[in-house]
């Protein structure tokens, strides 16, 4: 379970991963507005989780997967950057961040997240005028429109690679989250599922998400 950035950047190699090594398993994702995963997992719905750091049980495993740092995506055409003169790759000015409507992704309707955080200790804030549920759907709207967004680094490089988009650093830091793999301790030490993590592991490395593979930590 995870976010449609796991569905749409890693499921298509992961796939193709364990249709070679094992052909007769098949694999379900689902999508994280699913519901709460420590019970999902305790109820075995599912296999593990991909997820941003999450208050869970104590009987939860995880294992560091890669960092997530935000960059800024917005149409190629939006009117006031191109007036502003600010060049693909550079820092938006913090008054016209500011001014621009945001988009958010938000599973559960939530109209602020870590942006906002980032921007209330400097005293400023934003306009978040729309929230969507997934990433893709945060990405064509931005390209059809004049807002801006804040995503995961490594999708916004996917995204402006089909649409046109542009890509732009924050003009404040924004925490860097951790996306973890959780999954239930009674699998920890079970061949198969152990075997599935490997190969999520071992996708996200070579999908260039890590500078180097991560090794899990159970417990962790």
């Amino acid at each position: 379970m995870g976010a449609d950035f796991f569905s749409m950047l890693l499921m298509p190699t992961l796939a193709a991963r364990i249709a070679g090594a094992a052909p007769r398993v098949s694999l379900r994702f689902l999508d994280s507005a699913r519901g709460d995963v420590s019970r999902l997992l305790q109820e075995d719905e599912i296999d593990v989780a991909l997820e941003r750091p999450l208050e869970v049980s104590d009987w939860v495993s995880s294992t560091p997967l890669f960092h997530s740092p935000f960059a800024i995506i917005a149409a190629e055409d939006n009117a006031a950057i191109r007036q502003a003169g600010t060049a693909e790759g550079e820092p938006l000015p913090i008054e016209l961040f500011c001014e621009l409507p945001h988009i958010l992704r938000s599973i559960d309707g939530s109209m602020s997240g870590a942006t906002d955080e980032a921007l209330r200790k400097i005293g400023r804030t934003r306009r978040v005028s729309l929230t969507l549920p997934h990433f893709q759907a945060v990405a064509l709207a931005v390209a059809n429109g004049n807002h801006l967004a804040a995503v995961p680094r490594q999708f916004a490089v996917w995204a402006a690679r089909t649409l046109p988009l542009v890509i732009f650093e924050p003009p404040l830091p924004i925490a860097v989250p951790e996306i973890r793999m959780y999954w239930h301790a009674r699998h920890d030490d079970e061949s198969p599922h152990r075997w599935v993590r490997d190969q999520i592991l071992e996708a996200i490395a070579s999908l260039g998400f890590v500078e180097s593979g991560a090794t899990e930590n159970a417990g962790a």
